[in-house]
């Protein structure tokens, strides 16, 4: 029953094919880098490009187009379900690192399980797995629901790995995406008349469109291709930075087992137990691949800008994200 679920209408066929295209458009940035036809610092600006300008046009033209509180009730639920998946991350890899020393790369495995790759990931690969028009309102979906994540990575890991008490909240709130999905909250859920007025008038239509896209849908278009070659790239610089005398030892198998296999079962074990939650395809989806992505490529970048030295992170991430071109596929197909 298990495997006639998993093959029936080309299931794993069609989750396989979505995860290719993410990768190879991935390759493409990994190969940029590697061969030194891009070099770190336009992978910073492309980086910069998506957080600052690209995605919260896709989050502030998504919103325009498909958010309101009548249509998405249960918006704050998805928030609020985001954070919970993030925080009992953190507290099982909190728990996996105490086995750990801190020469073993203790604090960079809290990390590791602790913070998915929910945005450059995912959003790729939902345009992938879902209709067309279908992908904006699957969008709003995955940016209600990695708020969370958008406001706490940088401060549990200046927390974790730089060990620093406190926390910057001028930084948590003012970081693009945080800052354009409140933004979004307020213009399309508490002020719906006036958000949708204004778009009728000339700025607005030349800002959101309305019989054709507006300079906010088409940045927002590029979010995708530009995150899609960031990741590859990033995983290129990450290799290319040094992989001699990393090798896959336990706490690599660990780190995988935990995000590729066990967190994925408790998703599909929630989706599957609890089907009356599911039966939006879109939201099926997306909570099945938050459940299953590869760490965030986030650890390494933040590693990099604070010079820490990584003893897990670059060995970690090219075996994950190697072993998720079949995981991602699988755990996909059995919720399609």
């Amino acid at each position: 029953m298990f495997w006639e679920h998993l093959l029936r209408g080309g299931a794993f066929e069609l989750a396989l094919s979505a995860t290719g295209k993410v990768f190879l458009m991935g390759v493409a940035g990994y190969l940029l880098i590697a061969y030194g036809v891009l070099k770190d610092e336009s992978l910073n600006a492309f980086s910069g490009l998506v957080a600052y300008l690209t995605l919260p046009c896709l989050i502030l033209s998504s919103f325009s187009a498909h958010f309101d509180t009548k249509g998405y009730p249960y918006w704050w639920q998805l928030v609020l379900a985001g954070a919970a998946l993030q925080v009992v991350q953190i507290a099982i890899g909190w728990l996996v690192s105490r086995r750990y020393s801190r020469e073993q790369g203790r604090d960079e495995l809290i990390m590791l399980i602790g913070f998915q790759n929910s945005g450059f990931f995912v959003l790729p690969m939902l345009q992938g797995l879902v209709p067309g028009k279908e992908f904006g309102h699957a969008s709003v979906l995955l940016f209600l629901f990695i708020i969370f994540f958008n406001a706490s990575f940088w401060p549990v890991g200046t927390r974790v790995l730089l060990r620093q008490r406190g926390f910057d909240l001028k930084r948590i709130l003012l970081a693009p995406p945080t800052l354009a999905t409140f933004v979004a909250l307020v213009l399309f859920g508490l002020l719906p008349g006036p958000s949708h007025a204004f778009q009728k008038t000339l700025l607005g239509g030349m800002l959101f469109g309305t019989d054709s896209p507006g300079a906010l849908t088409l940045l927002g278009n590029l979010t995708v291709p530009l995150a899609t070659l960031v990741l590859g790239g990033t995983i290129g610089q990450v290799s290319s930075r040094g992989l001699s005398g990393f090798g896959i030892n336990g706490a690599t198998i660990e780190i995988a087992l935990w995000k590729l296999v066990l967190i994925p079962a408790v998703g599909w074990l929630i989706i599957h137990f609890i089907p009356g939650m599911f039966l939006d395809r879109s939201l099926r989806l997306l909570t099945m691949l938050e459940f299953s992505a590869p760490m965030a490529m986030n650890v390494a970048i933040f590693c990099q800008q604070y010079n820490i030295p990584m003893k897990l992170t670059p060995i970690s991430c090219l075996f994950c994200y190697a072993l998720c071109l079949l995981t991602v596929p699988f755990w996909c197909a059995l919720v399609l």
